[in-house]
């Protein structure tokens, strides 16, 4: 690992009771973000922030993701890598986004990290959020090294934050909170470990 790389540690963890976490974290090698490592991060974890607000009894299974993708969509603008309105970008029918984010914000969690993979589409993907579910929120952006749409001040910066959420009678809960997610926070706890 190079110093001022990025380290993206994406870990599943199986519990005596045979439950499962899904946790993952970026982390600076050397211990702190570059300007354009920050940028990211931050956009990434404003992106999470906002998926885990959505995530409450009654809504559905995809609004997580819904609205992750906005604040990640209106960043992508906001940094010049999406050259079009929020309203194109976010057009079912062209997902400009997608370019860069490869993946949904959630799946569910349990006896297996991709828990429910063979459920009912209406149950599962198209199904309303009820208390004691547990899915994950784990937004990302992912910049390849040689992608000529993107400055190339963010080529090669990938960052996904991950976290476990349990929906409650009246909201979620983050069951995986204990570990730093914000940069700062991340930049604290590596020094922590180092010294």
């Amino acid at each position: 690992m190079e110093a001022g790389a990025l380290l993206l540690l994406d870990a599943g963890v199986e519990c005596d009771s045979l439950y499962t976490a899904d946790i993952t974290r970026t982390l600076p090698i050397n211990g702190k973000f570059s300007g354009e490592q920050r940028a990211i991060y931050d956009l990434v974890w404003e992106a999470q922030r906002v998926g885990i607000e959505a995530v409450a009894p009654g809504n559905d299974f995809l609004e997580p993701n819904r609205r992750a993708m906005r604040v990640l969509a209106e960043g992508l603008i906001g940094l010049g890598i999406l050259q079009h309105s929020l309203d194109e970008a976010l057009d079912p029918a062209n997902q400009f986004y997608r370019r860069y984010t490869l993946h949904n914000v959630s799946h569910m969690l349990g006896i297996d990290v991709h828990d429910c993979a063979k459920a009912r589409a209406e149950n599962y993907r198209y199904g309303i959020l009820r208390a004691g579910m547990v899915l994950t929120v784990e937004p990302g952006l992912y910049f390849q090294p040689d992608d000529a749409t993107v400055p190339e001040r963010f080529r090669g910066i990938g960052v996904r934050i991950e976290d476990d959420i349990v929906v409650t009678g009246d909201g979620c809960e983050n069951l995986s909170a204990i570990l730093p997610s914000r940069a700062d926070a991340v930049e604290s706890w590596i020094a922590a470990m180092q010294s």
